[in-house]
């Protein structure tokens, strides 16, 4: 390899690392720019909260969650008896 070719694949390099880093410098200031843009827009024209479901379960429904919760636990329970006394 000559000096010439060196010098010119590092010019090369140089240039490709400028114009990169400039695309990418440029996108993440226009990325800023539109978040802040979007940030003021809806500070300026707020939308409706939406309502939360302030309705709380009854107390069947809980029975019936809890019922399930000790099934869980019983099926998990006897899996891991069963597994320990075939690995014994």
């Amino acid at each position: 390899m000559s000096a010439q070719s060196i010098n010119e694949l590092l010019f090369e390099a140089a240039t490709l690392l400028i114009v990169g880093m400039g695309f990418v410098f440029v996108f993440l200031t226009l990325l800023i720019v539109a978040v802040n843009l979007l940030k003021v827009f809806c500070e300026r024209f707020p939308g409706q909260e939406p309502k939360t479901p302030t309705r709380t379960p009854s107390k069947t429904a809980r029975t019936a969650q809890v019922n399930e919760d000790k099934n869980i636990v019983a099926a998990i329970t006897a899996a891991v008896h069963a597994h320990r006394q075939a690995n014994r």
